[in-house]
């Protein structure tokens, strides 16, 4: 399969990340049967099966829970069916036999099934706590507190995504002693999952591959970077990172990871502008299918070759200062609820910003309701909390969309079926309220569907009548989206499977456009005009939106009438912490909180605060990795006696 551009829809991409590592539960095996006794505590338990359902990565993840009289669970089945066969969907009867084996709640989830996992935990305690269990005695908390420790180094990196990864392996090359603290189980966070490769301009590389490649340079990338922003962006940053990319594709190979350049465009709508996708220096590790190890992966076995002092499951709670203000070092709580003092004399803060938190995505991004990854806004958090300053906080990477995950049981996965290339073509998009509201082969984008759909809170439809389904399932289809390997082109029956999504509740029907607008909780009028006004542009190849006469071929006539609901998805948050060209964390006046360097998703002023993540190949990767390194860097030379 050729490779294509990374999209980064909801409904298609990987559920984790490459390797489903076995880990335990805080209990062993030998102390389940205590367990079960103490889950019954003086509640009356109800010997039976229960069902219950959370949500997992895709799609709700169900277990059916067999407990006896005591409280003991005698048989575990999760059924994940809708999540991605080869991670999420291998992990669940993984999972379900570590929480049967353990008689525990407080299991390890599977590494690179994370969602799932604690979709399963969640579904479990719920089916627990129906037949009378008191599932608190089932988690952490019961287990002793280990010993309080107290560690000196010169650097400590909170983080092992790319951001953290990359500073770390700067650090120890600057002849730094450092020590990285991770809250999961494994390394690589976000970039893990989704990073195809980093951008990179002027590498040896591009020169090695041509002309058409050797062309690009530095100060183009860099004025087509701050004109993009409107030069919101900080230029100084932006230089920096700009010019320091080619050099990092030589620096990340003498690390393990090596790479190619892309031969042809990932996205249909970059093929005018070389800058967009010839940049993009493509991981050769990386595979639209989970495989056994990721880049991340590569470099942090010869970092700990280096001499890294990596401490999993182990979660950074405060920075500690001294009465000066400077930065020196953490606090931390390990697994096991005892505390890890590290002092330092340089803080890296590589959290990967605050997607997934809610509240702050409310606050600062005017809605929670995207797919969103991403951490929870704890190393943000904790740079303000140390005196720097609040910048781009909303500045986000939006990117791509897909199908929201089902209500209902079905019996396919629709999002990874045929009818996946409805959802990749220029059809008809509607908002919440009716109206169409931009040309739909933005769909060739990723960064650029995800921007328009944002612009009407998130949510959207793509609306189709029978006879286009009835083209689709005879290979009339119209030009596709081809990011992630391209859509789905199995045989298909289009109308079975929109069917199919109806029963899921994923597609909303009507036999007409009334009714339609009805089950929608639409006005009926303002559907049908914008309806009536796109089939006027089918038919004139005039669209007051600029849809090209090639996509405009399928008018919205024939009932029963069809709308898919869509989901943007975020990956992460561009920024929270205002940082300078050597990425050292600064106040509002620019002056630099001594000690406090800012990493990756959490660091802002590379793009601007705006909410349109700019359109070209391998930027944030490109950015997580040019920042760890120039934070290394920097702080190696800071704590050189």
């Amino acid at each position: 399969m050729k490779r294509k551009g990374i999209k980064t829809v909801l409904s298609l991409l990987l559920a984790g990340s490459m390797v489903l590592s076995l880990f335990g539960c805080s209990d062993d095996a030998a102390n389940s049967s205590k367990a079960a006794d103490a889950a019954g505590g003086s509640q009356k338990i109800m010997a039976g099966t229960y069902t219950a359902s959370a949500k997992g990565y895709h799609d709700d993840v169900k277990v059916e829970v067999t407990v006896d009289e005591s409280g003991k669970i005698t048989a575990l089945v999760a059924h994940a069916d809708g999540e991605t066969p080869k991670v999420g969907g291998e992990a669940a009867p993984k999972m379900a036999d570590r929480i049967k084996e353990s008689q525990r709640l407080d299991c390890d989830v599977i590494s690179g099934a994370s969602l799932t996992s604690g979709a399963i935990l969640t579904a479990t305690e719920d089916a627990l706590k129906q037949a009378g269990v008191d599932t608190s005695k089932l988690k952490a908390g019961e287990t002793a507190k280990g010993e309080d420790e107290e560690v000196t180094v010169d650097v400590v990196v909170v983080g092992a995504g790319a951001s953290g990864t990359a500073a770390a392996a700067a650090a120890i090359d600057g002849g730094a002693k450092v020590l990285m603290v991770e809250k999961t189980n494994n390394v690589g966070g976000i970039s893990k999952f989704f990073a195809g490769g980093p951008f990179a301009v002027e590498s040896h590389l591009q020169k090695e591959a041509g002309p058409e490649y050797a062309k690009l340079k530095k100060e183009d990338l860099l004025q087509q970077l701050n004109a993009y922003s409107h030069f919101i962006n900080y230029g100084p940053l932006t230089k920096a990172i700009v010019y320091k990319s080619g050099d990092t594709i030589k620096w990340m190979e003498k690390w393990g990871v090596t790479f190619h350049v892309n031969r042809e465009t990932p996205q249909i709508s970059h093929m005018d502008n070389d800058m967009k996708w010839k940049l993009y220096h493509w991981f050769d590790l990386f595979s639209y299918e989970p495989t056994e190890i990721a880049v991340t992966d590569v470099v942090h076995k010869n970092l700990k070759d280096a001499g890294l002092d990596l401490r999993f499951e182990t979660t950074a709670t405060k920075l500690l200062q001294d009465d000066k203000g400077v930065v020196n070092g953490i606090a931390a709580t390990k697994k096991d609820g005892s505390t890890l003092t590290v002092h330092a004399k340089a803080v890296i803060l590589g959290t990967g910003g605050f997607a997934g938190n809610s509240e702050m995505m409310k606050q600062y991004y005017n809605t929670s309701s995207l797919g969103g990854w991403g951490e929870d806004g704890s190393g943000v958090n904790m740079a303000w909390d140390a005196g720097a300053a609040k910048w781009d906080t909303a500045s986000s990477l939006l990117h791509g969309s897909g199908m929201v995950a089902a209500t209902t049981k079905g019996d396919v996965s629709l999002a990874n079926s045929p009818f996946n290339r409805i959802t990749r073509s220029p059809l008809m998009w509607i908002d919440q309220s009716g109206n169409r509201f931009a040309n739909e082969e933005l769909v060739w984008d990723t960064a650029e569907t995800a921007n328009a759909a944002y612009s009407v809170g998130g949510i959207y439809y793509v609306l189709m009548d029978t006879e286009t389904l009835k083209a689709y399932t005879n290979g009339k289809a119209l030009t596709m989206d081809t990011a992630v390997g391209g859509p789905n082109t199995d045989p298909g029956d289009f109308v079975a499977l929109a069917e199919e999504g109806v029963k899921q509740g994923i597609i909303t029907k009507g036999e007409t456009i009334e009714e339609l607008a009805k089950n929608l909780n639409m006005e009926t009028d303002r559907l049908a005009s914008n309806v009536e006004e796109y089939n006027l542009a089918v038919q004139t190849k005039n669209d007051p939106y600029g849809k090209s006469e090639k996509s405009l071929v399928y008018e919205v006539k024939q009932g029963p009438f069809y709308a898919v609901k869509m989901q943007i998805s975020n990956l992460g948050t561009l920024g929270g912490v205002r940082v300078n060209e050597k990425l050292q964390a600064t106040d509002e006046n620019l002056k630099p909180i001594p000690g406090l360097f800012v990493v990756g998703n959490n660091a802002a002023g590379f793009y601007g605060n705006i909410t349109s993540y700019p359109t070209f190949e391998g930027l944030a990767t490109g950015f997580a990795w040019n920042s760890g390194r120039i934070a290394g860097e920097h702080a190696a030379v800071q704590v050189k006696p």
